[in-house]
């Protein structure tokens, strides 16, 4: 009975065990995968068996955990090993959540006596790799493991940390992202406690980016150490022992030098860029949140050198995010000193820079030395509204271009913009000296300001200048104090408008400069003629202008070379050494064209001319020929009667004039006083042929004759009393002279270019007291400018007498 029962039982658990065998994988569903879902892990399948050796043969297992899918396929459980044939890893991007999961420090419960771990092949698959990961793990020790194929590595697992070290090299950074021309070989140590990550690398890598024909070599070797904490997500990186350099090929600046087909142009730009740099990085980089902050980094060069400090960036927010302290500095032999720092924040950048040339370039066809400047500037908004402001100084000590030269230059520079586009300029300029051509100006200074709108619309910018010129000179003339006040208006062409002062003498000058046309309009408002003494000096050092005044229009275009010119003259008076001339008054109207300045035939008037013998009420014809002056019909009142002159022309050519008087006092012709006891009576007339050469002035073959009865009386004159006491046979003839009537005189006058002038002088009348026909030839030489010059200074002393009473009287009245 109790055996029958024992067989009973026996074949019951039999029975109970060949089920559960037999209907295994549905129990193991049902009861393992509920208690892995609290877990998070989603257990798919699962089909297991016992093999002869009563071990444990897992023909297929399928775990989810968080979208990360694992394959697991010939597995082998016994008391010493847990052996994986397959696996295949797929690992998915996770999902971004509201909640993430913070991190905790590691406290893992290892097991002193289980099993070893063995996969001999584990596909890993990523959608950001290029291709799949092949990896074998070992562990020949317990919780140390080994990693060789694709990633080698090894690992050790403690209660707190987990340790190892990993190589990367080409062939697995090729497999997770295929990067052309890398060459890349690092030894990596890392240690994780479950709240941060740190990494000790050794890296030894280049890489080659070839951009058209232009190969660049990034290098980096040497000691990298990271830490990554997991739940700030901050990354901290040392590259202080690492060595980096850039290197570029020689080709390249042939790149760069294709920019310009010159080549001087290409030579200056091909040594101003360096090939080979150093990059010098900080003791610590950090990134949390896409944002990267660093102390400082260098680029150093053999000539050129940048720095940027503070740098704070956010991937995420570029360039809203950007903050950094930028410093950049060049030295060479064309380039003394370039140096530029600036700071950027908040779409802004403050910054300041200073510049050093012995000379400008080559390839600038301008002779600039000793150069300098320096400045600061500032912009705002410069992704959007581009605000900002600048001031700079700039310093030449020489510049010479063509015919111009500039010496000792100097400058100071302010500009601004703000947000709607409204541009300001002031630009304050000094200069020692200025020459071009025959032209050299002296101690130039000039404030310079500009304004307008840049915004949309048609473009409008204002101008005004202050310029100051202690002295203009030329070939021609010479200019003092001068003076320019300007205004203008920038739009499609230029209208300017100036205010000329040169030694008080005032000019109006007006242009509108475009591209087809530049109409100028001059305007001298009337002033005094005295204000253009300090020129008319220059030209004749004896010439004074005392009075009067004087006015022009000039109206014209300077592409042209054409203008219309109005001069209005009104009561000049002035004093040419011993000559003295009052109230000479005109308006000419003339034209310039292509160079020659022609005007019409114009009338003058002057009022007197003092030149030893008194001229009055002289008018004329003034005219300018293809830029040759000429007067002509002139006439005019000396000693008592008119004269006229055909033509004289301001020409250095000879040429002849042809001067006739009129109805002459003869009395006025005789300069004795009525002391000497000569006088005559009567009027003369008379031509004289005048030739003007480069000898001088001379009279051919004049003729004077009496217009009219004359009278000759001598009387009590002891200078023709002892001639005829000396000439006793000639007494009576020149007695027949003391009381005289003149039928006819007729004279010859001949005058050299050195001033002795000949007359020949006939003289008929009649003697009444002794009844006597007189007939008397006379021949008298003197030099004539000698004559005029004393009677010129009479004729001024007997002037400014008559002043000096005049003004008493005047003063008295």
């Amino acid at each position: 009975m109790f055996k029958r029962v024992g067989w009973g039982l026996f074949i019951l658990l039999l029975s109970v065990l060949t089920l559960g065998y037999v209907f295994r994988m549905p129990l193991t569903l049902h009861f393992a995968a509920p208690s892995l879902q609290q877990s998070g892990v989603e257990l798919h399948c699962l089909d297991w068996s016992l093999t002869s050796n009563l071990d444990l043969h897992i023909e297929k297992a399928c775990i989810g955990y968080q979208g990360q899918q694992l394959e697991l396929a010939d597995i082998t459980v016994n008391t010493k090993r847990v052996t994986i044939n397959r696996a295949n890893l797929s690992v998915t991007t996770p999902t971004s959540t509201a909640e993430s999961s913070t991190a905790k420090k590691l406290a893992l419960t290892l097991i002193e006596s289980r099993p070893l771990l063995t996969v001999n092949r584990l596909v890993i698959s990523y959608p950001q790799l290029a291709n799949p990961l092949t990896i074998s793990i070992n562990e020949p020790l317990l919780n140390q493991f080994v990693v060789s194929g694709d990633i080698t590595a090894s690992a050790s697992l403690f209660t707190d940390r987990i340790t190892g070290q990993v190589k990367l090299d080409n062939e697995l950074v090729s497999k997770v992202r295929h990067i052309v021309n890398l060459n890349l070989n690092s030894q990596n140590r890392f240690s994780f406690d479950g709240l941060s990550l740190t990494l000790d690398s050794q890296i030894d890598g280049q890489y080659v980016a070839e951009l058209e024909n232009c190969a660049i070599i990034f290098k980096a070797n040497g000691h990298v150490s990271s830490q990554y904490d997991l739940n700030s997500q901050r990354l901290i990186l040392d590259a202080q022992q690492l060595t980096s350099s850039l290197d570029a090929q020689e080709n390249c600046l042939q790149q760069i030098a294709r920019l310009t087909a010159d080549t001087k142009q290409q030579q200056f730009i091909a040594k101003q860029i360096p090939l080979h740099w150093q990059l010098q990085l900080p003791d610590q980089i950090g990134w949390q949140d896409g944002s990267l902050n660093l102390d400082a980094i260098n680029f150093v060069a053999a000539t050129s050198e940048l720095r940027i400090n503070n740098l704070d960036v956010n991937s995420n927010d570029l360039p809203n995010s950007l903050k950094a302290e930028l410093a950049f500095s060049l030295q060479n032999d064309d380039i003394k000193k370039f140096s530029i720092t600036t700071n950027m924040a908040n779409h802004g950048v403050v910054g300041r820079y200073q510049l050093d040339l012995v000379q400008l370039p080559d390839f600038i066809a301008v002779d600039a030395q000793n150069i300098t400047s320096n400045g600061e500037f500032t912009v705002k908004e410069f992704l959007t509204t581009a605000q900002g402001k600048l001031s700079a100084k700039l310093a030449i000590g020489k510049l010479a271009v063509d015919e111009l030269t500039v010496s000792k230059y100097q400058g100071t520079l302010a500009a601004t913009i703000n947000e709607q586009r409204y541009t300001t300029a002031a630009l304050a300029s000094q200069v020692d000296t200025v020459s071009f051509s025959d032209y050299k100006l002296t101690q130039l200074t000039n404030n310079l300001n500009a304004s307008g709108d840049l915004g949309v619309g048609e473009l409008f910018i204002d101008i005004s200048s202050e310029t100051t010129l202690a002295v203009l000179q030329s070939e021609a003339v010479d200019l003092n104090n001068i003076k320019v006040s300007s205004r203008a208006m920038q739009s499609r062409a230029l209208q300017a408008s100036h205010q000329v002062m040169i030694d008080d003498i005032k000019v109006i000058v007006t242009h509108h400069m475009s591209s087809t046309a530049h109409p100028v309009e001059v305007i001298i408002p009337e002033q005094s003629v005295s204000r253009f003494n300090p020129i008319l000096h220059q030209f004749a050092p004896l010439a004074t202008l005392t009075g009067g005044s004087v006015s022009a229009h000039v109206k014209g275009d300077v592409n042209l070379l054409a203008a219309d010119i109005t001069v209005q003259l009104s009561g000049i008076n002035g004093l040419y050494t011993d000559y003295l001339i009052n109230g000479f008054s005109s308006q000419l109207v003339g034209k310039y064209d292509s160079g020659l300045l022609n005007v019409k035939p114009t009338k003058f008037d002057i009022n007197e001319l003092r030149a030893g013998a008194i001229v009055e009420k002289i008018t004329g014809q003034l005219q300018i020929n293809n830029s040759e002056p000429a007067i002509t019909a002139i006439t005019g009142n000396v000693m008592g009667g008119s004269f006229t002159l055909d033509k004289y022309r301001v020409t250095e050519q000879p040429q002849q004039a042809l001067v006739t008087f009129k109805n002459i006092d003869a009395s006025k012709v005789i300069t004795l006083d009525e002391k000497s006891g000569i006088s005559l009576t009567g009027r003369v007339t008379g031509t004289l042929p005048v030739y003007f050469s480069e000898l001088g002035i001379e009279v051919k073959e004049g003729q004077l004759t009496n217009q009219g009865a004359a009278k000759l009386l001598i009387t009590n004159n002891a200078a023709f009393n002892a001639v005829k006491a000396q000439q006793q046979e000639l007494s009576p003839i020149l007695g027949l002279l003391e009381d005289l009537d003149i039928q006819s005189i007729k004279s010859s006058v001949n005058l050299k270019p050195d001033g002795w002038m000949t007359l020949g002088v006939n003289l008929q009348g009649y003697n009444k007291p002794q009844a006597q026909q007189v007939n008397f030839n006379y021949n008298h030489e003197e030099n004539v400018f000698t004559l005029l010059r004393a009677l010129r200074l009479s004729d001024e002393i007997t002037q400014k007498v008559e002043q000096e009473y005049s003004t008493k009287g005047s003063n008295n009245d």
